[in-house]
């Protein structure tokens, strides 16, 4: 190696009779067998000897932390008055040695744990030590580490850590938040805007989105967990305690869905919002004011006759209920009017179920995310599952060994079970072995893609179908879940299935929620359009 690296027989003699020969000789393979160049080879070989002479490491001892930065002082003095040392202290000199020393001795075990290497949690995540200095020596440590271990609990890798430890320096930077007090959601905000402002290396425009998603996510997580966050205060939702009422009615006694109260909820506080501005006393409505309200919807709100019916139906349901605990006059639910509304008078908007395979062959490739998202397609277009169906599916849902499937419906949260079929089921057995992380603690069978994993959500869901089927360019109002839900009723009715068959397949409660896609059996009636009645007529 030696004889390789020099010419002078002075200077090959003198590597070669220096303290530790195989151990460097070692070190140089390791740097040669990753590329580099002979000069750069020449370079380390002169530093082990400066690292051998001046740290004494014949003893065999470990080196301390404190012996190294002497011994790199040192040698930065050394030797001033040398052509290549024109200045009387070489910080780059200091720089490469402890560098090259610091690396050397961690390989040979005989360095002891630096400062900043005594977190394990920061030693797992950074790799150079002016990056372990930078971030161990910040203030509010022990806070950082709390968030960061939050999330390294939750499954998050050395990437995901690495950027929200980075994101912290930046918080701390522009809130000028050295001192733990508390800090507003306004206030973070306009730190965040001025970090999406910023220059920055990597950042081809002037102002950048998602840096200003991650910095709020990044600090409103931190400083909620903290205890040290001030979020704005929430309007009071008049008649509240009715509402509640309501709420743990529809959950307790009529068994609905957390989706449903949720969605009831939104729009029952709207209304009560509308009705305390009316009226203060909830004893004292009229159908005047329920009337008003309807009207100035459908005015303002330039709702369809469907979506008012709707929004009635939400509220006479409550105001029912409100009648029976004694909150409001009897009869006050049966005096609202809603827009006339004909049974069964749209059609559902679905993709044809060509469309369908297309959008699943179109699918079929070796990218992580297509194969998830195959997996959840299959699911929603040929099982007809609801998106929280999908969502909510668990690994002990799966019954590998019987080929089967047990799923919970949506509504009323009927049991239901479906044989596994042959594509669906290797479809999420690919999945399930090529893409979902092993060491993940989640049940869902379908989490995010990037740590901390997490189940996806309804929303996450949605985008995936989405995206996929807008390129397509259909004729369809809704480019949602729902919409293959739809595909596949549609597809079963033309394929001649009964209507007892497609609504227990379906997971309805009744056959008239089912009947709506007897219109839309166009193979029927087609049938039925080029009948020939031949002498009838």
């Amino acid at each position: 190696m030696f004889n390789k690296l020099f010419k002078r027989p002075f200077t090959i003699k003198k590597h070669t009779k220096a303290p530790l020969l195989n151990e460097r000789l070692q070190y140089l393979q390791y740097w040669e067998k990753r590329g580099r160049s002979l000069h750069t080879l020449k370079t380390i070989a002169q530093y082990l000897l400066r690292i051998v002479e001046f740290l004494d490491l014949e003893a065999g001892t470990t080196i301390s932390a404190r012996k190294l930065e002497k011994a790199a002082d040192k040698w930065a003095k050394y030797q001033y008055n040398h052509p290549q040392k024109r200045i009387s202290f070489s910080k780059c000199g200091k720089k490469r040695f402890t560098w090259y020393a610091i690396n050397w001795l961690k390989k040979l075990n005989r360095l002891e744990c630096l400062p900043e290497e005594k977190i394990p949690l920061f030693n797992k995540i950074f790799e150079r030590r002016k990056a372990l200095q930078r971030h161990t020596s910040a203030p509010l440590l022990k806070q950082r580490l709390m968030y960061l271990q939050y999330w390294s609990d939750n499954g998050a890798v050395g990437n995901s850590l690495r950027s929200i430890a980075q994101h912290f320096l930046l918080v701390m930077k522009y809130l000028n938040y050295y001192k733990l007090r508390k800090v507003s959601v306004m206030e973070i905000e306009k730190a965040a805007n001025r970090w999406a402002k910023a220059k920055h290396y990597r950042r081809k425009s002037n102002y950048s989105k998602f840096a200003k998603a991650r910095f709020v996510r990044d600090a409103m997580g931190w400083f909620e967990m903290i205890n040290l966050l001030v979020k704005p205060e929430q309007t009071p939702i008049p008649f509240e305690n009715h509402l509640n009422q309501y709420v743990a009615y529809m959950r307790e006694e009529q068994g609905l869905s957390e989706n449903t109260i949720k969605a009831r909820f939104f729009i029952l506080k709207d209304f009560l919002s509308k009705l305390y501005s009316k009226n203060k006393i909830f004893m004292e409505i009229t159908p005047t004011i329920l009337d008003n309200i309807l009207i100035e919807k459908y005015n303002t709100n330039k709702y369809t006759r469907r979506t008012i019916q709707a929004y009635a139906s939400m509220i006479r349901s409550f105001l029912r209920f409100s009648e029976n605990q004694e909150l409001c006059h009897e009869n006050l639910a049966d005096s609202i009017k809603t827009p006339r509304v004909y049974y069964n008078e749209t059609l559902p908007y679905s993709p044809d179920w060509d469309d369908v395979k297309v959008l699943l062959e179109k699918s079929k490739t070796d990218h992580p995310t297509d194969i998830r998202d195959r997996a959840i397609l299959m699911l929603l277009s040929i099982y007809g599952m609801r998106c929280s169906e999908v969502t909510h599916l668990r690994l002990e849902d799966l019954d590998w060994k019987l080929e089967r499937i047990y799923l919970r419906r949506a509504k009323r949260s009927k049991p239901q079970i479906f044989p596994l079929t042959k594509i669906v089921g290797e479809s999420i057995l690919r999945y399930l072995k090529e893409v979902r992380p092993n060491g993940c603690a989640l049940n869902e069978v379908f989490i995010c893609r990037r740590s901390p994993y997490r189940p996806l959500k309804s929303a996450a869901v949605y985008q995936i179908v989405s995206k996929r089927l807008k390129p397509l360019k259909l004729k369809i109002k809704h480019y949602g879940p729902h919409a293959l839900r739809h595909a596949c009723a549609t597809h079963l009715i033309n394929e001649g299935m009964s209507l007892k068959e497609i609504a227990d397949h379906l997971g309805h409660q009744g056959l008239d929620t089912t009947r709506i896609y007897t219109k839309v059996d166009l193979v029927n009636l087609r049938k039925i359009a080029e009948f020939n009645l031949g002498s009838l007529l």
